[in-house]
């Protein structure tokens, strides 16, 4: 059996090496030390405008609830008319009134007003 004697050489190569990254990584980020780094500054968010009539009241939800109502309700209709057993229209009239009410209590969405 062959063994190798270590002389330590190899530990004083690697940790010199880490040594001198170390150096470089301070150098680049102009950071003084490991425990004494400054932690990040809190980002500043910046405040949201306060809602106007024009950026969707109640005028705007109701015309989304009304237009989103008849497109589901012609979709449901639609698939009412694919779907053995069940009448075309209450399945459009329920889609309709389901996504009025939907769409009423949520609004419409941001991209709606832009």
């Amino acid at each position: 059996m062959n063994f190798v004697l270590h002389t330590g050489d190899m530990a004083d190569d690697t940790s010199s090496d880490i040594e001198r990254l170390l150096r470089e990584i301070n150098a680049t980020t102009g950071g003084t030390g490991g425990s004494s780094a400054q932690a990040p500054a809190p980002r500043q968010s910046k405040p949201s405008p306060p809602a106007t009539a024009s950026s969707g009241g109640a005028g705007g939800r109701l015309a989304f609830a009304v237009g989103s109502g008849a497109v589901l309700g012609v979709a449901g209709w639609f698939g009412g008319l694919l779907m053995p057993f069940i009448g075309s229209f209450s399945t459009g009239v329920g889609a309709a009134f389901g996504a009025f009410v939907a769409a009423l209590i949520a609004g419409p969405p941001r991209w709606f007003s832009s």
